[in-house]
């Protein structure tokens, strides 16, 4: 019979037995006596105390309420005194009941937004898990539920030795399948939206493996080794959705299966799923090719990965190549027909050597023709297939129905917490030193037993805490870790302004003038022009601003040095002043060097921000509908950081230094331009170390000539008629940022 076939027989079978449940508790009215919501580190449950186990029809987020959860029980009333206790979650807002006819009642839960959820039931209660989206992960978070199972953890190492996908008509079923059954532990994250699934104290042997989906809201299924560092190693299987959704989770000793429905089939997927093992139809194990290129293994980002996508194109169901070793007995062939499966089963327990012991529902029959597997592995097929499971106490074989190795399991775990519940309380008293009492008591409040109470005394900042000796102990050094001084930082910034400036200028202004005439006694011997009189001073100092004033009261040549402090005139003349020649020459050059360093400094616990300012406001006016308002513009030096100290010592840091001036020699309106200088920066620096986190290098250099056209060029005396001013410009900005933990 091919595994598909048998996939669809036991997925009918299961419909059918939940149809058989619903005529059955057509006879009753369930009661759903309360509704309480228990928030937890990483999920939150709602809990129904119902007088039987409910049957839930259908469940689906409310089309016009997209953040609304709608749960259809089937045949059920409420109490008089129903009970609704929201506690203190923050993710559901409110709970409500639609009574509908026929004995129906629609539960709406409201919620602050969308988020994947599950809903498992027992004999007791129902519950509906809540995997809150965790939108950072302050180190790894391991629930209350979770850290009791690892505390009775015997300290073997598992081995996740496939995963399988296979697709139905609006569901898609994926398994992961390890030796033995593990510890998990379920979460959301953002960025991307993922369904993540931990298995604890489980090796994961193959590199990472992706599968492209596109299916069903689920972009890819991806497995790896997260964790293999102590206390815990920890195999990740994750889902990466479009959108948060239901899903349903069953286990069966060493396999997982997950199920997700398309949005129309999921109105009327079965709901109720129960937590303890149960059989479960597994998924084909196909071995296929790699589907793509070994990436790097599953980590935790906390920013959207980058994949590209993969177009999604009808093929096989594909699943991840097993290890080349998956069992460890030794090799056997069988072949039965009709065969009764207590046969079959001493005969391989007589193969291994080991007491075979059954429990009384133990039945069925055996048809396989296996060659050449390993003992072990045709055990775990043959119990599979008749929902069957075993444990091996020394060198006894037991097999029972898997309800029943589990009811076991389940009653054991209560015993063991009855026991703890039976021991006297115990009060005691902690003065909190560091921590705020409130705070501490937030974080304790998970770790208490059903019998425990904290109370917080804020006046004295002291806790008083009622519980269990065992509880107390847990509590006393959660305490001692919570209530521990906050590392301090000091952060010291240098802010370094050097600039340097050279200007050099050189300018002449020269003239001249020649008389002949009678009055002289130089006339020419001509009738006509008799007198000559050349003037080669008509440009008087007087209507120009610049140079210097010459005896004939102008330069023919004013090009003097845009900025001079030396100036040189010379003058020229004849006995009779007939011929005059005056000339000046200006200069100027300065050279200059400056540094301004500033140095703000401020001490901060770690991650908190602090802030720095040291400086002016200048207030701005603006005019509007005849209304005048002023606001205050910062020119100051301003310096805000927040510090992380990390588990090596360094120190990362999110920086942002500002050093504005007014700049008053440039006023508009009488309002000066502010000058900004500004870095904005997140930098890891080692305890005591500095970097330089920016820095600014900018030159001026301009050349400036006045010349007279054409004459400049005028080999030799061509500088007679040109001048030239250079001017050169420095400036330089560095920051520099040093951090120190106090000790």
């Amino acid at each position: 019979m091919k595994w598909k076939n048998l996939f669809q027989i036991l997925s009918g079978f299961c419909l059918l037995a939940l149809l058989s449940g619903y005529v059955l508790s057509n006879e009753a009215l369930v009661t759903i006596n309360e509704i309480s919501v228990k928030p937890e580190k990483l999920n939150t449950l709602i809990i129904f105390k119902t007088s039987a186990p409910p049957a839930i029809s259908k469940t689906y987020y409310l089309e016009d309420a997209p953040s609304t959860i709608v749960l259809e029980f089937d045949n059920a009333e409420t109490a008089e005194d129903l009970q609704i206790n929201l506690g203190e979650s923050a993710l559901v807002e409110d709970i409500k009941l639609e009574r509908i006819e026929d004995n129906d009642i629609h539960v709406l839960i409201e919620m602050k937004e969308q988020v994947p959820y599950r809903i498992y039931a027992d004999q007791e209660q129902t519950t509906v898990e809540l995997n809150r989206i965790q939108r950072t992960l302050n180190g790894y978070i391991i629930d209350s539920a979770t850290e009791e199972e690892l505390k009775r953890w015997p300290k073997k190492q598992l081995l996740f030795k496939e995963v399988g996908i296979f697709e139905q008509k609006g569901i898609v079923n994926v398994t992961a399948r390890l030796d033995e059954k593990a510890i998990t532990q379920i979460f959301a994250l953002e960025n991307p939206l993922r369904l993540v699934i931990d298995f604890f104290h489980t090796f994961y042997p193959d590199p990472t493996f992706r599968y492209p989906l596109g299916k069903m809201d689920i972009q890819r299924v991806r497995t790896g080794q997260f964790e293999t560092a102590p206390p815990y190693t920890i195999a990740r299987l994750v889902f990466d959705l479009d959108k948060p959704k239901f899903y349903a989770l069953y286990s069966e000793q060493e396999n997982f299966i997950f199920q997700f429905y398309e949005d129309e089939v999921a109105r009327v997927a079965p709901a109720m799923v129960p937590p303890i093992p149960r059989p479960a139809p597994p998924a084909p194990w196909i071995p296929v090719e790699e589907v793509a290129p070994p990436p790097v293994p599953i980590e935790v980002p906390t920013v959207p990965e980058r994949v590209p996508e993969v177009p999604v194109t009808p093929i096989r169901p594909k699943i991840l190549e097993a290890p080349e070793v998956r069992y460890t007995g030794e090799i056997i062939s069988m072949k039965f027909k009709d065969a009764d499966l207590r046969d079959v089963i001493l005969y391989l327990g007589h193969f291994a050597g080991l007491n075979v012991v059954f429990d009384p529902e133990v039945r069925g029959t055996v048809t396989c023709d296996l060659q050449d597997v390993p003992w072990d592995q045709a055990l775990d097929i043959i119990l599979r297939l008749n929902k069957m499971g075993k444990t091996i106490e020394g060198n006894v074989l037991r097999i029972a129905p898997i309800a029943v190795l589990t009811r076991e399991d389940e009653e054991q775990r209560k015993l063991e917490e009855s026991k703890e519940l039976a021991g006297p309380i115990q009060v005691k008293v902690f003065d909190l030193s560091y921590a705020k009492a409130g705070d501490v008591e937030g974080l304790l409040r998970t770790k208490i037993s059903q019998r425990g109470e904290i109370i917080v005394d804020e006046r004295t900042n002291t806790l008083i805490i009622s519980d269990v000796l065992d509880r107390i102990d847990t509590l006393e050094k959660l305490i001692a870790v919570f209530d521990t001084p906050t590392p301090q930082v000091s952060i010291e910034a240098r802010i370094v302004e050097a600039t340097s400036t050279f200007v050099r200028n050189l300018g002449i202004q020269w003239g001249f003038r020649g008389v002949m005439d009678p009055l002289h006694g130089n006339q020419t011997s001509l009738k006509f022009p008799s007198d000559i009189t050349v003037d080669g001073a008509l440009i008087p100092q007087g209507i120009t601003t610049k140079g210097i004033g010459g005896p004939l009261g102008g330069y023919a040549i004013n090009l003097p040095a845009p900025a001079f402090n030396t100036a040189l005139g010379i003058t020229f003349g004849s006995v009779l002043d007939t011929f005059r020649l005056d000339m000046a020459i200006s200069a100027l050059e300065i050279s200059g060097q400056g540094q301004i360093i500033s140095s703000p400094t401020v001490t901060t616990q770690n991650n908190q921000q602090a802030e720095i300012i040291q400086g002016r406001q200048i207030p701005v006016q603006t005019v509007a509908n005849f209304t005048t308002t002023t606001r205050f513009v910062n020119a100051a030096l301003e310096l805000r950081a927040t510090p992380q100290i990390t588990a090596e010592g360094t120190i990362i840091m999110d920086i942002e230094i500002m050093n504005n001036a007014a700049d008053f020699a440039n006023l508009v309106n009488g309002i000066p331009p502010i000058t900004t200088q500004r870095a904005t920066t997140t930098v890891m620096v080692i305890d005591g170390g500095t970097t330089v986190i920016g820095g600014i290098y900018r030159t001026e250099d301009s050349f400036t000539r006045e010349k007279v056209p054409l004459l400049h060029k005028i080999p030799i005396l061509g500088g007679l008629f040109k001048n030239f001013a250079r001017t050169r410009q420095n400036r330089e900005l560095i920051i520099f940022i040093t951090p120190r933990i106090i000790k």
